[in-house]
């Protein structure tokens, strides 16, 4: 195919996007969103909380190493517990590795004891190759490990990122078994730092943000103050305003966290406003001594220690306001999005200029949605998106200097849409196959109907009309070609699709299945913006089937249509309509059915015996993709399988009562009327002959 020079908007457009799809899933667009991330955080700057007063930083800070020597002797940390012990701190953190034996541990598992809220560290890691595959696990020593009241891992280096930063945190690690708790999760640092504080199980942390898989997320900074190490005015400590700080001959440090020296408490330097705030607190007791503690830098410093990043998990998990990391497919979409606007700005708008400023009307609309997103609680990075537009816009710009005729380049936009890209890119690859004839194959055939179009199409004017029509079977022919369905044709209000061709797809009937179900989310998100002067809300009809059909290019050399033909075909027709008698929305056939049970979730309707089909056929309804039935579904499928079973047992009188109570559950169901009354009047006239087949005398 020679690709015109008029056409290239379109086709760039298409390619592009697939490029800068490949790009993002490729993690090539990492390097710039980190960027973007630091510096959202540094915008929001004000506007973001300051940390949890009941979190505390004891600081092992350049004084104390002095003193002491680093590592500290374990009889100083033995001290240091006695003295938060005194002030009421609830639970102490030591972000200190205390892996092996050395003098003092019986002082220090004595005052960890007497404490009683005393969490040591372990360290597990997920084995690799050189170690057999076994979990790599390192203990606090037994004396501590024993006296604690618990252990929890640092789990960092798993969210460690290519430029040194960790912007994200789970609390369990289900890669590694949990030494502590067999049979679970290896539990974060701040997983049983949280249980301590709040007095929970770690085990109820774990229902809530753990499990097989657990969830990640993303840090949401606290913004870093400045605190006085000493000054008179005890209420000062708690924040040192701008002009005090200036003032001040007194050391400043600054944290997201109130920061004590473990100095001061061991020397009891501290002010009535420090006793106040440790008592029921939580002390994190870490290192800030330069050169002896792990840098993680944050948006707002470059050498923040460990300790205060375990701090800032606490504080999200103790306040929910976690951040959530956007899924891929989100992402995908605003890349799709943003890849075609500028092609479609050229289409609709009357000038370059126009195009240029809805494009960066787009830019900042999306930099301020992702503002938004974020302030509620969703992380989501516009920089794909935004480097894909500006691409996207550059290609584009430039090839309209250097061509002409706009207006044929949307006529031929518009009718390429009738051209499955499926279908183009076989042909492309094997064009032996554009030829007539057919070939015969197991195959899944959809018709699709909207319901009540007859009744609106008689309200509406000519225009009105098709992009009516236009809206709804674009969404809903989008979501069979998101499923890897085929467009046969359109029937006025009905869609016809099929699958396995022409490409191989040995799910075609999962597939198609579930492209009803998604059909009919879809319809529902139409509706939500109806025009109020329609006699009637659209719904739609779905029959589907499953058998051999023929398939292949019919027509002539000049004008070919890609289609599908045969018997199947005509039951899956048939069915759609059958709809109607059942009043189910979407009627599968057993084939279709065994072919799809194990992704989906249905009812079986009955047997029906449809136009021009001499054999009954076993019918479903499909009501959710398996393992997403509503609560509702959950508790009434049961009492319809009860009802069903009762019912072609003859047991009339009990399907009745079986179907009142679905009724109940489930009201304005249309299956169930047809079954209630069929029951209601079965059981005060049982049929004589009846060979439980509903023959339908209606397509």
């Amino acid at each position: 195919m020679k690709l015109s020079g008029k056409a290239f908007p379109k086709y760039f457009s298409a390619i592009f996007c697939l490029v800068a799809c490949v790009a993002y899933l490729a993690g090539l667009f990492s390097p710039v969103e980190r960027i973007w991330h630091d510096r959202a955080f540094e915008f929001k700057g004000m506007t973001l909380k300051t940390g949890d007063p009941r979190l505390i930083l004891v600081a092992v800070d350049d004084e104390t190493t002095h003193q002491y020597g680093f590592p500290l002797p374990r009889v100083v940390y033995a001290k240091a517990l006695e003295k938060l012990r005194e002030y009421g701190v609830k639970t102490v953190v030591f972000d200190v590795l205390f892996f092996e034996k050395r003098e003092g541990d019986a002082e220090l598992a004595a005052a960890t004891k007497r404490h009683g809220g005393v969490v040591h560290l372990f360290t597990a890691e997920a084995g690799e190759g050189g170690n057999g595959g076994k979990p790599i696990v390192s203990m606090a020593i037994p004396a501590l490990a024993a006296t604690a009241q618990d252990l929890g891992s640092p789990i960092i280096n798993s969210h460690l990122e290519s430029d040194g930063h960790i912007r994200t945190f789970a609390l369990f690690d289900a890669s590694v078994e949990d030494p502590v708790r067999k049979g679970q999760p290896s539990a974060s640092l701040a997983a049983v730092s949280i249980a301590s504080l709040q007095g929970k199980k770690v085990a109820d942390l774990n229902v809530e943000f753990g499990g097989e898989a657990p969830p990640l997320y993303v840090l949401n900074y606290r913004r870093p103050v400045e605190w006085l190490r000493h000054e008179k005015d005890d209420e000062s400590w708690l924040q040192l305003p701008r002009e005090l700080q200036l003032k001040s001959s007194a050391k400043v440090i600054g944290s997201a966290y109130r920061t004590i020296s473990l100095m001061d408490i061991l020397n009891g330097r501290l002010t009535a406003a420090q006793r106040k705030v440790l008592k029921g607190a939580l002390a994190m007791i870490g290192s800030t001594t330069t050169g002896y503690y792990d840098h993680y830098p944050t948006p707002f410093s470059r050498h923040a220690p460990g300790a205060e990043y375990h701090l800032n998990v606490m504080d999200n998990v103790l306040h929910g306001d976690f951040l959530r990391p956007t899924t891929v497919l989100p992402v995908l979409l605003f890349i799709l999005i943003a890849a075609w606007l500028p092609f479609i700005f050229t289409l609709v708008l009357p000038s370059a200029v126009a195009v240029a400023v809805a494009s960066a009307a787009t830019l900042l609309a999306g930099a301020f949605a992702s503002f938004q997103m974020m302030a509620r609680g969703t992380m989501i990075y516009p920089v794909a998106p935004a480097l894909t537009l500006i691409a996207s816009y550059l290609g584009i710009t430039v090839h309209r200097v250097f061509t002409e005729g706009a207006e044929k380049q949307m006529i031929k936009a518009k009718f390429g849409q009738f051209v499955s890209p499926e279908i183009v890119e076989e042909l492309a690859n094997d064009p032996e196959k554009a030829k007539l004839g057919a070939q015969k194959r197991e195959m899944t055939v959809l018709f699709l109907d909207i319901a009540h179009f007859t009744t609106i199409s008689e309200k509406m004017g000519p225009e009105a009309l098709m992009q009516f029509l236009n809206r709804y079977l674009s969404a809903l022919s989008g979501v069979m070609l998101d499923r890897r369905g085929t467009i046969d044709k359109y029937i006025g209000d009905c869609i016809m699709a099929f699958w396995n061709a022409p490409l191989e797809n040995k799910g075609h009937a999962r597939d198609a299945v579930l492209s009803a179900l998604e059909c009919q989310k879809a319809i529902t998100e139409l509706n939500k913006n109806l025009d109020a002067g329609l006699p009637e809300t659209p719904a739609i009809r779905i029959g589907i089937n499953t058998g051999q059909m023929n398939v292949g290019f019919t027509g002539t050399e000049r004008k070919l249509a890609y289609t599908v033909i045969g018997d199947e075909v005509n039951l899956a027709s048939r069915l759609e309509g059958a709809n109607k008698f059942f009043g189910s929305d979407i009627m599968i056939s057993s084939a279709t059915y065994e072919g799809s049970k194990d992704a989906v979730e249905a009812r079986y309707l009955g047997r029906a015996r449809v136009v021009g089909k001499a054999t009954p056929v076993p019918v479903y309804e499909p009501l959710a993709e398996k393992g997403k039935l509503s609560p509702a579904w959950t508790k009434a499928l049961p009492v319809w399988e009860k009802g069903v079973k009762a019912f072609y047992d003859k047991k009339y009188e009990e399907s009745l009562g079986s179907f009142e109570e679905f009724a109940k559950l489930m009201p304005g169901d249309g299956p169930a009327e047809l079954y209630l009354n069929l029951s209601r009047d079965y059981t005060a006239l049982p049929p004589d002959d009846w060979d439980q087949v509903f023959n339908l005398t209606a397509k």
